[in-house]
């Protein structure tokens, strides 16, 4: 993964837990964690190293972790570098969504060996909307979890996020309910 994914986990581990427990973390690593460039590409054990070292001193969940993360990543990159992205995407959560894997290529032409996940997005009535999410990364499903769920907030669409099918293999998907609160 990216470096600005390692930068936005350590960010919400100093955030969640505070410097001493992240020293401690990061202690627990085979790498340095102090600082990642963000354009660069890094190993994706060491973003699954650094989730683990967490849960394993915390005792959180891994799911639970992922999907504070996946929030976090809105909100920090809805107000940061990233924020036309978000502005430019769409005005609403459905459009937004729909627009993702338009959004994932133009960011690979920037950033050469990115493996961005898909979406299929459905829009199954006015209060409902159904995610497929296919990535070749095993685990992440918490984390979309908490992504959705920050959309939801920043596009201020009161909403339930709940994950509606578990993925089998990697040619398989992750899906996801997003139902509106009338």
């Amino acid at each position: 993964m990216y470096g600005l994914v390692n930068n936005l986990l350590s960010g919400t581990l100093r955030a969640q837990y505070g410097e001493d427990v992240w020293q401690s973390i990061a202690a627990r690593l085979p790498f340095d964690a102090t600082y990642f460039v963000s354009m660069k590409p890094y190993p994706d054990e060491w973003s699954y190293a650094m989730v683990g070292a967490a849960c394993e001193l915390t005792g959180d969940s891994v799911g639970d972790l992922l999907r504070v993360v996946g929030h976090r990543w809105v909100s920090e990159n809805s107000a940061g570098e990233y924020k036309d992205l978000f502005t430019l995407n769409g005005p609403d959560i459905y459009t937004f969504l729909s627009n993702l894997n338009s959004m994932h290529a133009a960011l690979g032409n920037q950033m050469p060996g990115l493996k961005p996940p898909s979406f299929l997005v459905n829009r199954e009535s006015e209060q409902v909307i159904r995610v497929r999410y296919f990535s070749t990364r095993a685990g992440l499903a918490p984390l979309v979890t908490g992504l959705l769920e920050g959309l939801c907030d920043f596009f201020a669409e009161p909403a339930t996020v709940s994950q509606t099918r578990l993925r089998v293999d990697e040619r398989d998907y992750d899906e996801f309910l997003i139902e509106r609160k009338a």
